[in-house]
C-alpha cells in the first residue's frame, strides 16, 4: 500500500491518510512517498500564486511532522522523501519515462517522479497507490484490491485496476456519470484505456514489458516541446494512457459496489468544515443523492445534506 503525500495535503491528510491506511491490512508493506519538492514554474504555473513559498514550507513541516508520527505509531513502515536533489530522479527517469526526463513535476505544477517512485520503490508484484486527498468507501469485510487480483487474472490485458470512480446508485452502465474514455463492459466492471493516477493497483509484472513508457519517436517531440517550453512534461496519467492505451493495455473499474471513491477539487475552508461529515457519512457508505455518479466532491450538496436512512 503506497500513498503520495505533499505540502498541497497538509490541512485535511491527518484526517485521509490514516483512513486509506486503514482500507487494506493485509497489505506487505504500507509506505509513504513524501514530495518535498517545490514545484517549478511554468507558462501556465505559478507556485506563488497557490502558496507563496514560507507557506509551502510551512505545510510541508506539517505533512513531514504527521509522517514521521504514523510511522512512530507503526501505521506506515517507510516514509521515503523525494528532493530535488534525489539521486533517484535519474534512474526513474530512465526506467519509466527518457534519461533527460528528471523533472519532479509537470507542465501544470502536479507530481511526476513521485508516481514512478511509488510504483518503483514496494518490492511486491501488486502496488496499491492512493493519492492523499482520496476517500473510499468500502464494506466491512470487502476489499476492492483483493477483488481486483482475483480480476486481473481473467484479463490478460489488465495492468491496472480501481474501484468505482463514485457512489452506485445512478442507471448508466458505468463507473460514473461522466467517463471520458468508452468503456467495455466484462463481468468484473469496465475496461477502458484512461489510468487515473488518484487511485490503482497496479500488476508491475505485466507493466514491465512496456517499459520505458516513452519511445524515441514521442522522446523526440517532447525534446522539441522541453526547448521550447510548452507543454513539458506530461503528466504521468497522459503518459500511461498514450502507450499503454495504444498497445492494448486496459484498467480495470470494479463494478462492485460494495467499494467506491470520492476525489474533492475544491479545497477550501467549505471542505475542511465537511471533513467530520465525509468521514462519518462514508463510514456508512451514505452520500448526498445528487453525489451518486460523480467522482468529484459536490461541496454545496454536502453542506445542504440532511442524511436519511435512504440515502
Amino acid at each position: 500500500l503506497q500513498i503520495n503525500l505533499s505540502a498541497g495535503d497538509a490541512a485535511y491528510a491527518a484526517v485521509t491518510v490514516p483512513r486509506l491506511l486503514h482500507a487494506h491490512p493485509g497489505c506487505a508493506e504500507r509506505l509513504l512517498v513524501l514530495d518535498a519538492c517545490r514545484q517549478p514554474r511554468t507558462r501556465i504555473y505559478n507556485p506563488e500564486q497557490r502558496a507563496p513559498f514560507e507557506n509551502w514550507r510551512q505545510r510541508l513541516e506539517v505533512v513531514r511532522s504527521l509522517s514521521r508520527d504514523l510511522l512512530g505509531a507503526g501505521l506506515v513502515d517507510r516514509v521515503e522523501e523525494l528532493t530535488h536533489d534525489d539521486r533517484r530522479f535519474s534512474i526513474w527517469a530512465t526506467r519509466y519515462q527518457r534519461p533527460w526526463m528528471r523533472q519532479s513535476h509537470d507542465y501544470g505544477g502536479c507530481a511526476v517522479m513521485p508516481y514512478w517512485a511509488g510504483i518503483d520503490l514496494p518490492k511486491t508484484n501488486y502496488v496499491i497507490h492512493y493519492d492523499a486527498d482520496m476517500w473510499i468507501h468500502q464494506a466491512p469485510g470487502f476489499d476492492w484490491a483483493a477483488a481486483a487480483i482475483a480480476a486481473l487474472a481473467m484479463h490478460s490485458q489488465v495492468v491496472m485496476a480501481a474501484p468505482r470512480s463514485s457512489p452506485p446508485g445512478f442507471a448508466l452502465d458505468a463507473p460514473s456519470l461522466h467517463e471520458g474514455r468508452p468503456a467495455t463492459r466484462v463481468n468484473e466492471g469496465w475496461l477502458n484505456d484512461w489510468f487515473s493516477t488518484r487511485c490503482f493497483l497496479i500488476d508491475r509484472t505485466r507493466l514491465a514489458p512496456h517499459l520505458p513508457l516513452i519511445g524515441r519517436s514521442w522522446g523526440a517531440v517532447l525534446a522539441l516541446r522541453r526547448l521550447l517550453d510548452r507543454g513539458y512534461p506530461p503528466a504521468p496519467e497522459i503518459i500511461l494512457h498514450r502507450t499503454l492505451g495504444a498497445r492494448g493495455l486496459r484498467c480495470l473499474h470494479l463494478a462492485d459496489e460494495r467499494a467506491w471513491m470520492l476525489h474533492p477539487i475544491q479545497k477550501d475552508a467549505t471542505y475542511l468544515r465537511l471533513l467530520p461529515a465525509l468521514t462519518s457519512a462514508l463510514d456508512r457508505g451514505q452520500v448526498p443523492p445528487a453525489q451518486r455518479g460523480w467522482a468529484d466532491i459536490r461541496v454545496d450538496e454536502w453542506t445542504s445534506w440532511n442524511p436519511s436512512p435512504t440515502d
